[in-house]
């Protein structure tokens, strides 16, 4: 059943042949339900009273040839989807065979009806997000021009209205009216905000899909570089407003190249996975960490002041120096990483690019003081702090 829904939903991705069925699949719905109708009313007690039996079984005739019709389209469209998935031709066909067959039903029922106006509306609208526009635009205005034309005639008594009914003379007769009226909708109404549902919820998930995708780096699973970066401004806005600190953190595995050149990229890759994967796990969750380059990632610990955030970067790097990665031939990898710490603790009008740099330049400070260790800087004095090994 999901499946099904899943491919009713897709709607947008079908191919036009496949979106061109859709119009006669709904015809014989709506037409086999009309049918049905027609037998009914036929065979009331009462059906003297309420129908023109001579105008009903006309329009049952014409009602027969139309799903006939219908059918016979979707015949085709299934023959042709394989062949020629795209075939627009075949979706105009099958829209115009759609609004016309029910602009002609229309005068036998009424076409001031609240069926006509539901599917005059919505009908449009439903093509437009599924169909093609120039298609939906055609149908509609040779639809529209048929229905205007038609209520006219039946306006001037050129042509009766609605000579499938006779004229209500008492409350049960006037009943059979309306409700008949709210039947000839009622698949319309159904089938259109079924569809329009499922396709909606549909595009919704996959533009979350995209938007998560958009902000995700393919190789780890975290925050992408310009994902990380938003959120480091979102962060940095906060701070300025309400005031709980901010500390930035830059890691760099060390000797991340001699990995690639020993062990082969896909070996590195490992190493960039397994390190995203230990950093989730041992930051807290109110925290976030993006790859801010090749081998370089970022951390974003709100709410902490330096000594906090300097205890939960040392945490990170006695970790990563015990992260046990062997290559394919069994070798184990030795990883560390530099730790550039920055707090904006004193500093809480700082932007997200002094962060950024003054973090580097931890960084750089870390490297240069022989690596596999944590430089933190206060942004008030930024002066070295606290250096771990």
């Amino acid at each position: 059943m999901n499946t099904w829904r899943q491919r009713i939903a897709s709607v947008l991705e079908w191919s036009d042949t496949d979106k061109g069925m859709i119009p006669v699949i709904m015809l014989l719905l709506t037409n086999t339900q009309y049918l049905l109708w027609g037998q009914y009313a036929l065979h009331r007690p009462d059906s003297d009273k309420l129908i023109n039996a001579t105008v009903m079984h006309e329009l049952f005739f014409i009602e027969l040839c139309i799903t006939l019709g219908a059918a016979l389209l979707l015949v085709a469209g299934l023959l042709l989807r394989r062949r020629h998935p795209n075939l627009l031709a075949y979706q105009l066909v099958t829209t115009m065979y759609f609004g016309l067959t029910l602009v002609a039903c229309s005068n036998y029922v009424g076409t001031m009806e609240i069926a006509a106006g539901v599917v005059l509306l919505g009908g449009p609208v439903f093509g437009f997000i599924v169909l093609n526009r120039m298609v939906v635009w055609a149908a509609f205005i040779s639809s529209l021009i048929a229905l205007a034309t038609l209520s006219y005639l039946s306006a001037i008594g050129t042509i009766p209205y609605a000579p499938v009914f006779k004229v209500p003379t008492d409350v049960s007769s006037e009943l059979f009216w309306t409700v008949s009226s709210w039947l000839f909708a009622a698949p319309h109404i159904v089938f259109i905000v079924l569809i329009a549902d499922q396709t909606l919820n549909w595009w919704r998930k996959r533009e979350d899909t995209i938007r998560e995708l958009s902000r995700t780096d393919g190789l780890t699973g975290i925050h992408n570089r310009r994902s990380i970066i938003e959120m480091l401004d979102k962060e940095t806005a906060r701070t300025l407003r309400h005031g709980p600190p901010l500390c930035v953190v830059l890691l760099d595995l060390d000797h991340f190249k001699k990995i690639n050149d020993t062990w082969g990229h896909p070996t590195g890759d490992r190493v960039l996975i397994e390190t995203a994967r230990l950093l989730r796990s041992t930051i807290r969750q109110c925290d976030a960490v993006g790859r801010y380059g090749g081998e370089e990632f970022m951390l974003l610990l709100p709410d902490t002041t330096l000594s906090g955030a300097s205890t939960l970067v040392e945490r990170c790097r006695a970790n990563l120096a015990e992260l046990v990665i062997t290559s394919d031939s069994g070798e184990r990898i030795p990883l560390s990483g530099s730790f550039g710490l920055v707090c904006n603790e004193h500093y809480l009008s700082a932007s997200s690019e002094t962060l950024i740099k003054e973090a580097d330049d931890a960084l750089y400070r870390a490297k240069e003081g022989g690596r596999n260790c944590m430089v933190a800087l206060d942004m008030h004095s930024l002066g070295e702090l606290q250096t771990a090994r």
